[in-house]
């Protein structure tokens, strides 16, 4: 199994690269936001949310993931406007084989202070009783700088960034990591922590959540930025919050094949809970569906990479008992999940327009 391949070393501390060997390939996966409403948190197995799409996680070497909720087991759980999950809500996601999980988004600070450290407390528990996985974006004592989670992986020395935008709730700069793209004096720090990152990992990811909701064309500012963040050595640029998708793209470079995602759009929520496929409601329907994107990353002496990249569509939907769970958009439209004529109707006409988005967005 690729989990005793990937052996994760949980190492904090930063060295050079260690990387000596011959050349590998590394295979990694990344998917969207992981909300929860309350339709999410009724159901009877959370581990039924991933059924139809893990062994894309497991399959790999690594998966990353946004989880868009303070995990608070002293809280009630809870959806918008204030979100709150349970450690068993995560256990499913770890379970399902998500590896590395961003913690720094706008409902990052939902719980204040206490959300912090409770969602510290909590992932801390689980791996204890569970696999090993890693987070970034959020912080227990200010007095710490933020640093990248570090893993190693087939010998490759791999470092992960998360940051956000914003937060709905103020006063949690100190705890989790806000960059805004339109603060240029936050942004050159973080150029300055991205270069010095990357002289000590072999491959560094970046994850950015921000951007306009509900708008699947990025912003000019925020391409702009996500380029500058590869010329500072990052290579694989991976971002979320419009709840749509927007596209990638690859990027030559002069230290190698880089890799912008541009918005993920949303792996798993109840944002489509009440979806009508005789009627539906184009915008909603967007806030179901994203894609997850298979990397394959080359490594060698010369250092990391990208060499292909891989768009499987997926959707949030309504299962025969009646929870919401995530699927492959091409076995909805084909029938291998049977939901009725409409449905299938429905999803086909949808992964049509997925493919054709896909392929007109990617560069």
């Amino acid at each position: 199994m690729r989990r005793a391949a990937a052996a994760l070393a949980l190492l904090f501390s930063l060295i050079g690269p260690v990387f000596a060997q011959a050349t590998v390939t590394l295979r990694l996966t990344f998917i969207g936001d992981i909300m929860a409403h309350e339709v999410n948190y009724r159901m009877a197995s959370y581990d039924d949310i991933y059924s139809g799409v893990a062994d894309m996680f497991r399959g790999d070497d690594l998966t990353f993931a946004n989880l868009e909720l303070p995990v608070d087991p002293t809280r009630p759980d809870s959806g918008y406007p204030f979100f709150n999950g349970s450690p068993a809500y995560v256990k499913a996601a770890v379970d399902a084989g998500i590896d590395v999980f961003s913690l720094a988004n706008n409902h990052a600070f939902d719980g204040g202070e206490e959300g912090i450290f409770q969602t510290l407390r909590s992932l801390a528990g689980l791996r204890d009783t569970s696999r090993p996985f890693l987070a970034s974006g959020i912080r227990g004592n200010p007095r710490q700088p933020f640093r990248p989670a570090v893993m190693v992986v087939k010998g490759v020395r791999v470092g992960f960034f998360a940051l956000s935008q914003f937060l709905n709730v103020p006063g949690g700069g100190r705890y989790v990591h806000v960059v805004d793209y339109g603060d240029e004096a936050t942004v050159a720090e973080l150029l300055d922590q991205v270069r010095d990152a990357r002289a000590r990992v072999d491959l560094l990811v970046v994850s950015w959540h921000g951007d306009a909701e509900y708008v699947q064309e990025p912003a000019p500012g925020k391409r702009l930025f996500f380029h500058r963040l590869l010329d500072a050595g990052a290579q694989v640029v991976f971002s979320h919050h419009p709840h749509v998708v927007q596209g990638y793209e690859i990027v030559p470079g002069a230290s190698g094949t880089g890799l912008i995602m541009y918005s993920m759009g949303n792996f798993i929520s109840g944002m489509t809970w009440g979806l009508d496929p005789s009627a539906p409601d184009p915008p909603l329907a967007a806030t179901g569906e994203a894609y997850v994107l298979q990397v394959s990353v080359r490594c060698g002496a010369d250092g990391c990479a990208v060499q292909e990249a891989r768009p499987v569509p997926v959707t949030d939907y309504r299962s025969s008992r009646g929870e919401m769970v995530v699927a492959r958009l091409e076995d909805l439209a084909d029938g291998t999940i049977d939901l009725g004529a409409a449905w299938k109707r429905y999803y086909a006409g949808r992964l049509k327009m997925m493919e054709g988005f896909l392929a007109r967005e990617t560069r």
